[in-house]
């Protein structure tokens, strides 16, 4: 008893030792999801206003080049109308108006003419073969006026007709998006990224200049981040090897996504520290408790050894003998023993006894086509369905041949013990293991029931006959399928003093 008390002492420590530990994690867990979830709002948030902001200045042009009226204006005029100041904002690049042929005809940024052609850029191409008036954002590119990659976003000028006139484009450059990253303080969260059209990434922090403008678009991550707008998981990395703690949203209605990538050993850095440390004392009050207790047990252990081996050795003797080695039922001896046990209860007790009968169907050819190592899982899989349609209290379920099983019902009449068949047969069937030389595709098993008094039976051997050529007519109309000896025999039923008659003779 003071052993055991000990012990108990020593379980309550670590249980509360371990419930503290796992409490603290689950706070790194959660102060780190709380800290990323804040900085992708904030950038989200910012990201998003300065494209709304941007994009309104490209509505004012689109608009502005509808108007005679504008386009009639003096140079210095029409540039006032159809640029406003938020064109030349800080981090904003030049806004241009392109023609149907992809040559500047205006310029956000001076008034002279520009030598510039974009009709062979994605986004000038995109306008000319779609009638599409809304935000178009293309992966980011080197500007060729000055030189530092931009976030391009471009919209469609269109005739009174509608036919394709020419493009109107500008954009962010990348060193304004960095500017807002480092803004954010988003250092200790990991890698904070922003992905463009096609999962190209646009701006990443630590800043890597070697990863920018990489397709992370078959990514499993990067699949799952497209699935939903908002939200957080565990999932591979999309660049570099090992899991990643993502929190992500998607910039408004834009096809862009912002993530934190955080890896465990970033989350769990400051617990870890911690959980050593109290884990250390932990141990060692519980190696001591421990040691202690074992000295005290030793003795009684030396003198119960001997009779726990004997014991032991005839629990293994005593299953080895009933107990078939591949499926766990038992077999063929346990079978006899327990038949001719019920069998004998049966009589003096005047209560029905149901034998059932089993065969795997055409199981030399399962044999054949799959091995007979598959054929061994088989069969297992048959002894589970058996064990799973019985009461292990009341039914003994046995292993008496190949493939051949039996089930004996103490107490059951053959309306009950053919429930229990069936529900035997659909577990096997239902499996669906595959079964290339059955004619019904997959493995099934066969099965016949013979109950006394339904049927006469002088003895153990009898009812065993009986229940077999059930079996056999099971398995001649067609496998899968459950036969009752005696159910359209009705001449065969003995009245009770008939059948004591017979088994007495």
């Amino acid at each position: 008893m003071l052993g055991a008390l000990n012990l108990l002492s020593v379980i309550g420590i670590c249980a509360v030792a371990a419930f503290l530990l796992w409490e603290m994690r689950l706070d790194a867990t959660r102060r780190t999801e709380i800290s990323s979830r804040s900085v992708v709002q904030v950038l989200s948030r910012d990201i998003a206003r300065n494209i709304e902001m941007y994009d309104l200045s490209l509505r004012a042009v689109v608009d502005g080049m509808k108007r005679s009226e504008v386009m009639q204006a003096l140079p210095e005029l029409r540039q006032m109308i159809l640029f406003d100041r938020a064109t030349s904002a800080a981090g904003f690049a030049n806004l241009l108006v392109l023609d149907r042929d992809g040559d500047v005809i205006a310029n956000s940024q001076t008034l002279g003419p520009v030598s510039f052609n974009a009709s062979d850029r994605e986004y000038f191409r995109y306008f000319a073969n779609r009638a599409d008036d809304g935000l178009h954002i293309s992966t980011p590119i080197v500007s060729r006026l000055s030189g530092r990659p931009v976030l391009i976003m471009s919209r469609r000028l269109s005739n009174s007709d509608g036919i394709f006139a020419g493009v109107v484009v500008g954009g962010i450059e990348l060193d304004y998006i960095r500017n807002l990253f480092a803004t954010a303080d988003a250092d200790h969260l990991g890698t904070v990224t922003l992905y463009g059209p096609k999962g190209t990434i646009v701006m990443r922090d630590p800043f890597d200049l070697d990863r920018l403008g990489i397709s992370v678009a078959q990514t499993p991550s990067y699949q799952r981040m497209l699935a939903a707008k908002s939200g957080s998981f565990i999932g591979p990395a999309m660049l570099g090897e090992g899991d990643r703690h993502f929190v992500f949203a998607q910039i408004g209605d834009y096809p862009l996504q912002l993530s934190t990538s955080v890896t465990p050993a970033q989350v769990y850095s400051d617990w870890l520290g911690k959980a050593l440390g109290l884990g250390g004392v932990v141990v060692s009050l519980c190696g001591t408790t421990v040691v202690l207790i074992w000295m005290f047990g030793r003795e009684l252990s030396r003198r119960k050894r001997s009779e726990q081996v004997t014991a032991t050795l005839n629990v293994e003797l005593e299953q080895m003998a009933t107990t078939d080695a591949l499926t766990g039922l038992a077999n063929r001896r346990r079978f006899d023993e327990v038949l001719a046990r019920e069998w004998r209860r049966s009589v003096r007790t005047q209560q029905p006894l149901s034998l059932i009968l089993l065969d795997a169907d055409h199981f030399k050819g399962f044999n054949d086509t799959y091995g007979h190592q598959k054929g061994d899982a088989a069969l297992k899989l048959i002894a589970r369905s058996i064990e799973a349609a019985t009461d292990p209290a009341h039914d003994i379920a046995c292993r008496i041949g190949g493939e051949e099983f039996a089930v004996i019902l103490p107490e059951t009449d053959a309306a009950g013990a053919e429930i229990v068949a069936d529900r035997i047969r659909e577990a096997v069937s239902g499996w669906k293991e595959p079964h290339a030389a059955n004619p019904h595709g997959v493995l099934t098993v066969s099965g016949g029931l013979a109950q006394i008094p339904q049927v006469r039976a002088a003895d153990t051997a009898a009812l065993i006959a009986i229940a077999d050529r059930a079996l056999y007519q099971a398995k001649a109309r067609g496998r899968n399928q459950i036969r009752v000896a005696g159910e359209r025999e009705a001449g065969l039923r003995t009245v009770a003093g008939t059948q004591n008659t017979a088994l007495r003779s």
